[in-house]
């Protein structure tokens, strides 16, 4: 075989053996040029004079070798080498039989016991599911924990929630706020009249009914006055403790179907007071600021 310097074109012949230690890189001896001989390899030099030996192209996809020439085997301890040509047949094949005996892995004695496989330690590998499972169940409840604290109120008012809630919590020993309706909350009657024992001063009495089937919290009342263009002269808030005769009635809160009657003493903010109105709020949350006050 032979390549060229593309520098000087200066030709050397090759061995199989070189090329194939060089990886086709070679250095030329005469100029020092280093080069690819594979890119000018020729088996033959032509017969006719040149200056440049053929330039081989690249292929682009791998060359397939389709005539294969021989296959060496690869099992160790099984030499296929014929090393005593005088021995007839019947001796070569007793040794092929006797060498692929030797090659084949040998049975374990019955007496040996295979090692018992070796177990995983979970510590080891992938964590257990049992904890996942147990950190899952633990953010659930902190989270149903959340959204049950930020809808307390409904919860608490709620048909549906509120008799679970209480059952728990007579389990546990605490107690719950009452619940409120306002809008079950009914006046039947109301009043305004000069105070009989005070100058300058009004009664002003009225009476509510609990029209829902449970015993809610008394609410707070609102009462305003106003004058003949409904313009509103004078508010006051009364608390359950301020218009109820009796502070236990607060605590066992107003019951169902029951009646409770409203008496309530403030001075009298003039004739131009002509028109009056009652309404109920809640406890919770606190009562917006209010903007008038009695006089």
């Amino acid at each position: 075989m032979y390549t060229q310097c593309p520098s000087c074109i200066t030709v050397y012949k090759l061995q199989a053996e070189s090329l194939a230690r060089a990886r086709g890189r070679f250095r030329c001896g005469h100029c020092g040029e280093v080069f690819d001989g594979l890119e000018r390899l020729v088996e033959r030099l032509p017969e006719d004079g040149f200056i440049d030996l053929p330039e081989e192209v690249a292929s682009a996809t791998p060359v397939v070798l389709a005539v294969p020439a021989m296959r060496p085997a690869r099992q160790p301890g099984l030499n296929l080498r014929v090393t005593a040509p005088e021995k007839d047949a019947s001796t070569w094949s007793s040794d092929w039989s006797q060498a692929v005996r030797e090659a084949r892995p040998q049975p374990r004695p019955s007496s040996a016991r295979a090692p018992a496989p070796r177990v995983a330690d979970r510590q080891e590998g992938v964590p257990s599911n049992r904890r996942w499972w147990f950190g899952s169940a633990v953010l659930t409840l902190l989270l149903g924990g959340q959204i049950a604290y930020a809808e307390r109120e409904y919860l608490l008012q709620h048909a549906g929630t509120r008799p679970l809630l209480d059952s728990i919590c007579q389990a546990a020993g605490c107690t719950l706020p009452m619940r409120e309706a306002l809008a079950d909350i009914r006046l039947v009657s109301r009043e305004v009249r000069p105070h009989p024992d005070a100058p300058k001063a009004l009664l002003i009495s009225a009476s509510m009914v609990n029209d829902a089937a449970f015993t809610q919290a008394f609410p707070i009342v609102e009462v305003t006055l106003s004058d003949l263009s409904n313009r509103p002269i004078a508010q006051r808030r009364f608390l359950p403790s301020e218009y109820l005769a009796e502070n236990a009635s607060v605590s066992r809160g107003f019951p169902p179907g029951s009646t409770a009657p409203l008496v309530f003493e403030v001075a009298d903010p003039g004739q131009s007071a002509v028109a009056f109105e009652f309404r109920f709020l809640s406890e919770r949350p606190p009562p917006e600021p209010v903007l008038l006050s009695w006089p």
